[in-house]
């Protein structure tokens, strides 16, 4: 007996089942986690050492490269970058997604540690941080107060909200951008220095000496033990002023004789502005496996609490939230569930006509849908956007298993059966196709389970989701389906709408008969047509723009902001306000905010336009994105470029294209080589902007010591180099206590002698004899320019053409183009490699082929192991290239893009195109077994009496995915793009397979056929010409 026999005579244990599964479901979907992506480990590992008053090749030289080549030996590494610069050494290490970032912090320490012996004594310890490589925080938090000073602002920050915020789960760095801190100011006078006899380094000496931290413990007598307290350090301007320097006499040389101090901020070169008022930003950045989602909520309970204890007049703004775009999206996705539920649910009304027929198929949606949770769950994975785009795939998948069983069922009821006994002849019929559509769906998804790279961490829960979906379904229609359908439908009394839709489906049969035999008799030309059209399914592929993925509406633009490399952080600052006041009357616009000095360059800032919800507002964000764009190409004092944030994690932050070019030679010829690719790049027309990360425009002041006169004088060099540090450098020289905090005391020269090259020869420095001598005496001073950072990908000397294509170009093209432009203009030792989006696009174009080939191939095995035959598959599978076609079709035509969206698309579609030649091929077979037919009377019979639920399958599939197409709002271009492939794909390729299958049948088909006399009786033969 058939496991369909079993459950046909046992209701009871098929409502169970089906009870089992809904409730299992449930429990399952509440304790599944929501999040927006599967979780994907994206881990980058910085480490950041600095070298005060050291030069970009002093730093590159000392610091850098012992570093990167350390780093460089690390376990699962992707790519290793590092820029050397005045003073700083960032080494950054970007290691494969899904790397364990515990485990890469761990040994990145482990290896920086071993060569922490070979860095210059003078530098700083290494600062090694774990974090995602996101440019930019999942959320921003605006901080203004117009009664306190911006350093009170940030000692109240640093005090109560991040310690408050940075234990929050899921939090790795509370960043204060415009933070001002507090620091002890000695601003000295070289003059006045100099005419008491006094060097900078005395100065410090005296500092470091009077400014002890004492822990001398504890004492104690018989009874009573003490802790002794020494007030050794000093606190407050009066007293640093106070502090003696050296006595001449009667007369004591106290730090204000030759100092102004006072108690001011550390820094003044981040300025940020919100809503064009000043404030403190406080940017929330998330753990590489934290759930932004759920740390989004976290911090967002935890705001009430931090906004009702302010200080009077404090005001704490939530700016910017990532995680909304997020919500929106989910909140879409599953509307668009509800949706195409509905469509479907209408589809096959129209096709069965009968609300009887149409329970079966809507009983498995929800128990489809429901149940595959169970199976998210025990994998470990969650509700996320691409599992419920699967679910909507779903929703037009599940129900065709169940269609066939039940229009089978239905069509034996109509030839005379009781529905019972149809139910068991139309099972016996129908149980081989079904398990082979079902195992062949799901199969087609294990290739795309066990890809690696950004495709498999991204589509992985996808691809179960589907599968999962599929195979329910397939054990619904063998159990509870057939046991409904003898229940449920009856014979005769049909509606008179039902009698208009059988009428309708055997008119339609009737003319597809008559067209199909006809197409049999030019079988040459329909061979020839499907020749043409794969050559032109190939054709059209190569011509087709890609992408990584669509751009999407996440409701913010960002923009960075580059000025000359001279720049100030109030030169910067002033066109920062002429790029808000042109776009504050943009009607979406909700906030705005800018740095000004981020990243730690002065000439450098970034804005930020948060606008409405997508409800109400008219334009979409890339409509915005050329609005905003247009305006700012009125400002002509800095490079403004607007993009949106990335889509997929794992593409970092910036502009879209990046290629890095490499060389083992020197970076003054690797800036001319990439400064011809970004002119002539540039020069396309195909980019709004290209820029060059490498520049020699930085300003520099080359001193030149005179050794011989320095010798003569008994001055050494590292007396120069300590004054120079001392009194320009701007860096701390050591640290003081303040209400149980410390801050840094900073030695500088006023802005007065700094602002004049020539003016650095006013120091003085003591000769052996005594007497102070002014550096004029020793040196000379000249200007220059220098490379304003040495860069480095992966240990060789690189320089990174970025770019922002122009609307109507994706990235696909663009990297094509700079790369056909690169590739002419390289000297020999040159390399071309990628990073951030333009290194994932590159990857995963070559994943995805893959994973197409093995979907290919798998399905083929499948079906030849389930039809014991090599043939028979290879029939089915041909409308698998004319489907495609069909898919690649509107993308071509400029509809959309070759994207990580619309391959997985072209993949979904070749197991629900095989799914039509299944029912064709597999009920020829049994035609011929059962009937003696030959291959021409098989087909064509099999044709007729299938063609219904193949176009009921693909209607309800097809209509199923129209609301993905005709998606808006967040996430939605991703959704859409995957739905268009599929509409147009299943479309086309169904009307070429109920043409094509018959045509290759007649020519590859067995001409025998082995005839199984355990098989029961058939249907009635339709007549057919003689083969």
């Amino acid at each position: 007996m058939s496991i369909s026999g079993i459950f046909i005579r046992r209701p009871v244990l098929s409502t169970v089942l089906g009870l089992l599964i809904l409730l299992l479901g449930l429990q399952s979907l509440v304790n599944l986690a929501v999040r927006q992506y599967p979780e994907v480990e994206e881990t980058v590992i910085t480490v950041t050492t600095t070298y005060p008053g050291a030069n970009a090749e002093l730093i590159q030289g000392f610091i850098t490269s012992p570093i990167a080549r350390a780093a460089a030996t690390t376990e699962n590494i992707n790519y290793v970058t590092s820029q050397s610069r005045p003073s700083a050494s960032v080494v950054t290490v970007n290691m494969n997604l899904g790397s364990d970032p515990d485990a890469a912090l761990t040994e990145v320490i482990s290896k920086v540690n071993q060569v922490r012996g070979s860095l210059p004594s003078e530098s700083d310890d290494p600062i090694i941080v774990k974090g995602t490589g996101q440019q930019f925080a999942s959320m921003y938090l605006a901080l203004q107060n117009p009664n306190m000073t911006n350093e009170q602002v940030t000692e109240y920050i640093e005090r109560v909200i991040r310690p408050r915020m940075s234990t929050i789960p899921g939090v790795a760095e509370i960043q204060i951008m415009g933070a001002a801190e507090y620091s002890m100011r000695v601003w000295i006078d070289p003059v006045r220095l100099a005419s008491r006899g006094l060097t900078a380094a005395e100065v410090l000496s005296a500092i470091s000496a009077s400014n002890f931290l004492a822990a001398p413990g504890r004492t104690q007598n018989e009874y009573v033990s003490y802790a002794i307290t020494v007030e050794s350090t000093l606190q407050s301007p009066e007293a640093f002023g106070a502090l003696p320097l050296k006595a001449e006499g009667d007369e004591v040389v106290r730090l204000r004789d030759v100092a102004d101090v006072e108690l001011g901020a550390a820094s003044n070169d981040m300025i940020v502005t919100f809503n064009g008022k000043p404030g403190t930003f406080i940017g929330v950045f998330p753990t590489p496996d934290a759930n932004p989602l759920d740390t989004a909520n976290a911090v967002l309970d935890e705001l009430p609490a931090i906004q009702a204890s302010l200080p009077e007049g404090m005001t704490l703004t939530l700016m910017y939230n990532a995680t909304e775009a997020i919500s929106a999206s989910i909140e879409e996705v599953f509307t668009t569930i509800a949706e195409a539920v509905a469509i479907v649910v209408v589809v096959i009304l129209l096709f069965l006509g009968s609300f009887r027929s149409v329970v079966m198929p809507i009983i498995t949606i929800p128990l489809s849908l429901i149940g595959v949770c169970t199976v998210l769950l025990a994998f470990g994975y969650s509700i996320n956007l691409l599992s419920l785009l699967a679910m909507v795939l779903a929703i037009g998948l599940v129900v065709d298993d169940a269609i066939v069983v039940v229009e089978n069922i239905h069509r034996h009821i109509e030839e005379g059966l009781e529905p019972r006994q149809a139910a068991f002849k139309g099972m016996r019929e129908i149980t081989g196709p079904v398990i082979a559509m079902t195992i062949t769906l799901a199969a087609v998804f294990a290739p795309l389970a066990f890809t690696g790279g950004l495709t498999g961490s991204l589509f992985r829960e996808f691809a179960v989701t589907l599968a999962g979906s599929v195979i329910l379904s397939g054990i619904i229609a063998l159990t509870i389906t057939p046991m409904m359908s003898a229940r449920l439908l009856k014979r005769g009394n049909h509606s008179r709408f039902q009698r208009f839709v059988d009428r309708t489906s055997d008119r339609l049969a009737n003319v597809y008969e008559r067209w199909v035999t006809g197409s049999l008799k030019y079988r040459p030309v329909t061979l020839l047509m499907v020749v043409v059209l794969v050559g032109l399914t190939g054709f059209m592929f190569t011509k087709t723009s890609g992408e990584l993925a669509p751009e999407e509406d996440e409701g913010a633009l960002f923009s960075l902001v580059t000025g000359p490399s001279y720049a100030t952080s109030d030169y910067t600052k002033t066109y920062t306000d002429q790029m808000r006041a042109l776009t504050e009357d943009i009607p979406e616009l909700r906030a705005n905010f800018s740095i000004v000095g981020f990243g730690g360059a002065t000439n450098s800032g970034i804005a930020l336009w948060a606008f409405k919800d997508w409800a109400d507002r008219e334009r979409s964000q890339k409509e915005i994105q050329q609005d905003i764009q247009a305006r700012l190409s009125k400002v002509a004092g800095v490079q403004a470029l607007v993009f949106a944030p990335p889509s997929l994690p794992g593409a970092g932050g910036g502009l879209p294209i990046s290629v890095v070019l490499q060389t083992t030679g020197e970076a003054s010829r690797l800036y001319e080589v990439a400064e011809q690719v970004r002119q002539e790049a540039q020069a396309s027309g195909r980019f709004i902007i290209v820029q060059n990360s490498l520049n020699f425009n930085a300003q520099q002041v080359v001193i030149t010591i005179d050794r011989d006169r320095a010798a003569a004088l008994n001055i050494s060099v590292r007396d120069i180099g300590t004054t120079l540090s001392l009194l320009v450098g701007g860096n701390p020289v050591a640290q003081f206590d303040r209400e149980s905090n410390s801050y840094d005391i900073i030695m500088q020269v006023p802005d007065e002698y700094r602002s004049n090259p020539e003016r650095l020869g006013d120091f003085f420095v003591r000769s052996a004899t005594g007497e102070m001598v002014p550096l004029s005496a020793v040196v000379s001073i000249n200007t220059g320019v220098a490379a304003t950072a040495i860069e480095q990908f992966n240990q060789l000397n690189s320089a990174t053409i970025s770019a922002l294509p122009v609307p109507g170009v994706t990235t696909g093209d663009g990297l094509a183009t700079i790369e056909q432009i690169a590739r002419p203009l390289l000297p020999d030792g040159y390399f071309i490699d990628y990073s951030g989006q333009s290194r994932l696009e590159v990857e995963q174009g070559n994943t995805i082929l893959l994973a197409f080939a093995a979907a290919v191939v798998v399905i083929y095995l499948v079906l030849a192991a389930q039809f014991e035959s090599f043939r028979d598959p290879l029939i089915i599978m041909m409308s698998v290239p004319l489907s495609i076609f069909g898919a690649i079709l509107p993308l071509n035509l400029g509809l959309g893009t070759l994207n990580i969206y619309t391959q997985v698309g072209l993949i979904t579609l070749i197991g629900i195109i095989t799914k039509h030649g299944i029912l064709l091929v597999e009920f020829a077979n049994q035609q011929r077994e059962e009937h003696g037919m030959n291959r021409f009377e098989a087909i064509i019979s099999s044709a007729k009496i299938r063609l219904r639920p193949i176009l009921m399958t693909t209607a309800a599939m097809a209509f199923g995915v129209v609301p993905l197409i005709t998606a808006s709002g967040a996430g939605a271009a991703a959704r859409s793009s995957m739905g268009l492939v599929i509409f147009t794909g299943l479309l086309i390729g169904t009307l070429f397979t109920l043409f094509v299958v018959p045509m290759f049948y007649t020519l590859i088909a067995a001409k025998e056929i082995k005839h199984d006399p355990d098989r029961s009786a058939g249907p009635a033969p339709v007549p057919a010409p003689a083969e």
